[in-house]
């Protein structure tokens, strides 16, 4: 699967207050239809999916979670990034009934089903590397951000 370009930094939110997960997802859900990355339906699936398939996932150096539905539902494929300024309680996508704290969000899209699996796995990979982590934390530029992220998905191509 070509992953080149899935991160962009119009779809990158910084430090970014959220009071619930109900909010975040309404509102990264109105910007992707916005934006002609998704369907109208887009936001109903995304949540029913969260509460019978959990994303919330414990990795080496902070919790993350990777938001997703099925293809059929978005547009163009992409990762919408979210780091949230406080962190928000999501289910353990291995254990549901553990709630993680979690500051990172990846909105995945992905646009044929048998690539979900592939970029789920690269992207839980990447997240066991310090050096993936904090590039995330530390970049405040999203630009740089975009960049750098890209590099590390492309395997440094």
């Amino acid at each position: 699967m070509e992953f080149k370009s899935l991160f962009s930094s119009r779809l990158m939110k910084l430090n970014h207050p959220y009071p619930s997960r109900e909010k975040l997802f309404e509102e990264v859900a109105q910007d992707l239809v916005t934006m002609d990355y998704v369907r109208d339906s887009y936001q109903d699936t995304l949540i029913q999916r969260e509460y019978s398939f959990p994303t919330g996932l414990r990795t080496n150096y902070c919790n993350i979670a990777i938001p997703h539905t099925d293809a059929v539902h978005v547009k163009t494929p992409f990762i919408y990034l979210v780091q949230l300024q406080n962190e928000l309680k999501f289910q353990n996508m291995g254990n549901a009934s553990e709630e993680l704290s979690v500051k990172l969000i990846f909105f995945l899209g992905i646009t044929e089903p048998k690539n979900q699996t592939i970029l789920l796995s690269t992207l839980m990979e990447l997240f066991q590397t310090e050096e993936f982590s904090k590039i995330i934390f530390e970049e405040k530029d999203t630009k740089q951000l975009e960049k750098k992220l890209n590099t590390f998905l492309t395997g440094g191509n």
